[in-house]
């Protein structure tokens, strides 16, 4: 009774403005240890993070400097204070870490966020002329190519997209390096060791390329070094350690995590290190359907199984989208539910609407008209607001040539935002376009960032083809609060709209 009554307090039924459901409510009111909150796509997580705040403080009487709230940018940080009037630590991994090294009279400056690719662009520039190394590089792209007469001139103008795939395969292998904590000695006796694991077609390719990375990744080492500097994932391991050593300054009795599903080593590390020291409860929020930055070192694992980094802990589930139709629910949980590697769940909307996916269909000749058309069409539907997503930055360039201010197309009166997948998740609008679905090996899926030489070296029970590619395509199709419009090639479909297209409407622009 005394659960029921809480359950229907005066409390939940205005948290900024918004009634909570029974889920959110029963996740407020849960006081264990661990909690994982498993929160489908547009179910409303912010807000229930939010509430979750305001309970402990209003209801429990926790103070405010008690709690200690952790997400994962800049942005969803300063969205986060926004909606809270207490002055409570809320920080991103790399904030926090900061603060807990000033708090033990530890300071050091911090590399810039781009030097990797400053480092990778320096060394295809200049100084891969002079360490020997230029034609591990052109047997790579032998491999995809099939072109005898390469040299870098030709790849970087004549496959400009594919170097610069390959050029963040490298950035990506080496953060999956730091954020995994690997130390860079004992990875290379693991590689040493472990020489015959590639399959022989690719064995020579793979070789190539890591070759490559390793040289670039000394290069990136000499230049922190020389500077006397230290990069963010450094910067949270060493944070770890010296929590380890000398204690916390600080003491967090709750301690809530936003994006669970995107959480490093490294970072997981850091909170179980806090944990430990404060005796503190954790609450963290996710949803492993939308884990896609595997790039900057993500481990899904943690998030799937949370019970083995996370003793005595338990389980809530928020399942009711208020963003997307039942309709568009059916065919997104039909298609990312085949990767077996996930947390089972049901998704529940109270929309409904008829065929929310749309085909269109494109020839290479006609690409760029069939999108302005498509956008005519919504025009005249009065649907102008529209998100355009593509997998890469790059691939607004092929259906759109005039200007883009901040990310906005001019176009009419229309609101057009072009966005890649990776920088739109968390984000919703009316209506979405998604762009380049063909079966290429910088389609979507994007093959080259699924290459082999990632899967063998880090540790990912993930067997499924393209899993993280299928996660990626289901944040893409799930932005929207009405429909999805596929712009794919005719007779060369992605592989991803083969298996949905049963369930969606063509349509002629």
């Amino acid at each position: 009774m005394e659960e029921e009554n809480k359950l229907t307090d005066n409390f939940f039924d205005n948290i900024n403005g918004y009634k909570l459901d029974l889920n959110q409510r029963k996740i407020i009111l849960d006081n264990h240890e661990n909690i994982l909150v498993v929160a489908g796509a547009g179910s409303g997580k912010t807000l229930t993070i939010v509430g979750k705040i305001k309970y402990l403080i209003e209801k429990e009487n926790v103070n405010p400097k008690d709690i200690l709230c952790i997400s994962f940018t800049n942005e969803t940080v300063n969205s986060l204070k926004k909606k809270l009037v207490y002055e409570l630590d809320i920080f991103t991994f790399h904030k926090l870490s900061l603060e807990i090294l000033h708090d033990h009279h530890v300071f050091f400056q911090i590399a810039e966020s781009d030097l990797l690719e400053y480092v990778v662009f320096e060394y295809f520039e200049s100084y891969i002329y002079y360490n020997g190394h230029l034609n591990y590089v052109i047997e790579y792209f032998k491999y995809y190519t099939e072109v005898d007469n390469l040299n870098l001139d030709i790849i970087k103008k004549d496959y400009f997209k594919l170097f610069l795939s390959y050029k963040k395969l490298i950035i990506k292998f080496i953060n999956m390096i730091k954020s995994h904590d690997h130390n860079i000695t004992n990875f290379r006796k693991y590689l040493k060791r472990n020489k015959y694991i590639f399959s022989r077609k690719k064995q020579f390719k793979n070789k190539c390329f890591l070759i490559i990375m390793f040289d670039i990744y000394n290069l990136y080492l000499s230049e922190m070094n020389s500077s006397y500097k230290i990069d963010f994932d450094n910067m949270i391991s060493l944070t770890s350690k010296i929590i380890k050593k000398f204690g916390m300054k600080k003491f967090y009795k709750y301690i809530i995590i936003d994006e669970f599903q995107d959480t490093s080593m490294v970072r997981y590390n850091l909170v179980k290190n806090i944990q430990e020291e404060c005796d503190s409860k954790i609450l963290c929020v996710g949803d492993d359907f939308q884990s896609i930055y595997k790039f900057s070192g993500c481990t899904l694992d943690l998030f799937v199984n949370f019970r083995k980094y996370f003793k005595n802990s338990k389980t809530l589930y928020m399942n009711k989208t208020y963003r997307n139709s039942l309709d568009l629910i059916k065919i997104s949980y039909s298609f990312i539910k085949k990767n077996p590697y996930q947390l089972s769940k049901k998704i529940i909307s109270d929309k409904r609407l008829n065929s929310p996916v749309k085909l269109v269909y494109y020839t290479r000749s006609n690409y760029e008209y069939k999108f302005l058309r498509l956008l005519d069409k919504l025009y005249l539907e009065n649907k102008k607001e529209i998100l355009v997503l593509g997998r890469c930055n790059h691939d607004i360039t092929s259906v759109y040539k005039g200007d883009i201010i901040d990310g906005y197309i001019k176009y009419k009166d229309m609101n057009v935002r072009y966005l890649t997948v990776h920088t739109s998740k968390g984000l919703e609008s009316e209506n979405v376009i998604i762009l380049n679905l063909c079966d290429d090996i910088l389609g979507f899926p994007n093959k080259m960032e699924d290459d082999e030489v990632l899967k063998l070296f880090f540790k990912n029970k993930e067997k499924y083809l393209y899993a993280e590619e299928r996660r990626l395509f289901y944040v893409a199709l799930t932005r929207t609060k009405n429909y999805v419009y596929l712009l794919t090639m005719k007779n060369n479909e992605s592989i991803f709209v083969k298996e949905i297209k049963s369930k969606c409407e063509i349509i002629d622009v």
